[in-house]
């Protein structure tokens, strides 16, 4: 009966040593190509932004045309989404395209308020803000863009990961935002009177991170 012939010790280390060295080669590359949650949940919450602008622009009775009636009023000569120039309306008519989790927002007067840069993800001293069950926060600038002209804005500050950290956007002074230069969870959009959305111009990360040709990994 022929006999089978094993490994040697030596051969075994030999082979041991190769595929260390292969490891040390692939693994760096596999590890810098791995997607980053960050900008993918940044280009998702760009997408989900501009869609639900769209819809609403769409509908007449949110949005009325260019010095058109309001639908609230009748009043004529308005253009943008808070035609009665209340400043809750838009965040409101926002928060109902989307799926929230728990309790759902059923009037203008149930939606949450809040002050401060840190708490309304760097787009304004005071905002509305509402989460979704994707973990986004979403929070309005405290303004409206009602009878105004096509240049009118307000800002919208986006948190991707909800209250986990860094919470931080591009320019932030904070202590733990400074020094950061890249993985931001926070961007800033300037919504138009005209529906025309833009990422503010600090936002440089978040600006790459929705560019069709950019690389969603870290």
């Amino acid at each position: 009966m022929r006999g089978f012939k094993a490994f040697t010790l030596s051969e075994l280390i030999i082979a041991l040593a190769v595929l260390g060295i292969l490891c040390a080669i692939v693994l760096p590359t596999l590890m810098s190509n791995n997607p980053n949650k960050n900008k993918m949940m940044i280009k998702k919450a760009y997408n989900v932004f501009t869609d639900v602008i769209n819809e609403l622009i769409n509908d007449n009775n949110n949005y009325p045309f260019l010095y058109g009636l309001c639908p609230d009023t009748g009043d004529g000569g308005y253009l943008g989404f808070d035609c009665t120039e209340t400043d809750s309306k838009l965040p409101y008519l926002f928060a109902t395209q989307l799926t929230l989790p728990g309790e759902k927002i059923s009037s203008e007067e149930t939606l949450n308020k809040a002050s401060g840069l840190d708490k309304c993800n760097g787009a304004a001293s005071s905002c509305y803000y509402f989460q979704t069950d994707d973990k986004i926060i979403w929070a309005f600038e405290e303004d409206s863009i009602a009878k105004g002209s096509y240049t009118d804005t307000i800002q919208v500050g986006i948190d991707v990961n909800g209250d986990k950290g860094p919470n931080c956007y591009q320019g932030s002074t904070t202590e733990n935002c400074k020094n950061r230069d890249s993985d931001f969870d926070q961007f800033r959009i300037q919504l138009y009177a005209d529906g025309k959305v833009k990422i503010n111009e600090d936002d440089e990360w978040a600006m790459e991170a929705i560019r069709p040709s950019s690389s969603l990994t870290k």
